[in-house]
């Protein structure tokens, strides 16, 4: 072979080593990816698991809840504290949802239950309420989405 042929066959194959490299990339970047995205609706479901299984066995939150429903928010402090630490961390999991949503590690399918659930609370004067209180310490961005669910109401 002559050395022009040579310097070519290397010069392919160097640039089949290339092209190679960067499909390894692609996929190592793809499957991270999706492992973000599965770690991040694991994290979300856990999150959703703890609410409800405090909601089910705890009885002073069921006491509380039998209060504010009974007495409204004219009930003792500690019922509407129970009520409103149990909102407040709903409306959180509701915030970062739509954060993880909104940075692409949560997708359509896994976003619209929680899209649901926001739109069932319109009609929640309890939610209504501490969302009402606690606006102020979530983002500017779920704050919009909160705000067109609650006028929507009807309010």
């Amino acid at each position: 072979m002559k050395r022009e042929q040579w310097n070519t066959l290397i010069e392919i194959v160097g640039f089949v080593g290339i092209v190679g490299s960067l499909l390894f990339v692609g996929l190592q970047i793809r499957q991270e990816a999706a492992a973000t995205r599965s770690a991040t609706v694991l994290q979300l479901k856990d999150a959703w698991v703890q609410v409800n299984l405090v909601q089910a066995t705890s009885p002073e939150l069921a006491e509380a809840f039998e209060t504010v429903i009974r007495d409204g928010w004219d009930a003792s402090f500690r019922a509407r504290h129970h009520i409103e630490g149990f909102y407040r961390t709903m409306i959180h999991n509701w915030s970062n949802a739509h954060y993880q949503y909104r940075n692409g590690t949560l997708d359509d399918n896994q976003w619209l239950p929680h899209q649901r659930e926001i739109q069932a609370s319109k009609d929640n004067p309890l939610i209504r309420r501490v969302w009402e209180d606690w606006r102020h310490v979530f983002d500017d961005e779920f704050g919009v989405l909160m705000d067109g669910v609650m006028v929507s109401s009807g309010e």
